[in-house]
């Protein structure tokens, strides 16, 4: 498990760092749209699942939102700011189906 900042790119360029999925990832520092990039090299797909924080307003958890990244694929997606979550810190939890072979990062 691990809590990754997004990265930042600059008008010179800058090497981008792909972290190895692993149960328990967070994402920290959404506060806008954000883009992250995952990279699966496996030979099948995989689910990405953020976990939404809050309920709606009958009281019923809000839905959480799922990614199927294509097997042997670079897959580009959207953060939002709603997915973090208040009472872990602003943090935003994701869960892999599987992490054999299974990279990412964001990108401010």
């Amino acid at each position: 498990m691990a809590t990754r900042a997004p990265q930042t790119a600059t008008y010179a360029g800058a090497a981008l760092t792909l972290y190895a999925a692993a149960s328990g990832d967070k994402v920290s520092g959404i506060r806008r749209p954000t883009p992250m990039l995952v990279v699966n090299d496996g030979e099948s797909s995989v689910t990405l699942t953020v976990t939404v924080p809050g309920t709606t307003v009958y009281g019923e958890d809000l839905p959480d939102k799922e990614f199927t990244i294509p097997a042997g694929s670079h897959y580009v997606l959207t953060l939002l700011p709603e997915y973090a979550n208040p009472a872990d810190s602003y943090l935003i939890a994701l869960s892999w189906s599987a992490t054999t072979d299974v990279s990412w990062a964001v990108i401010a």
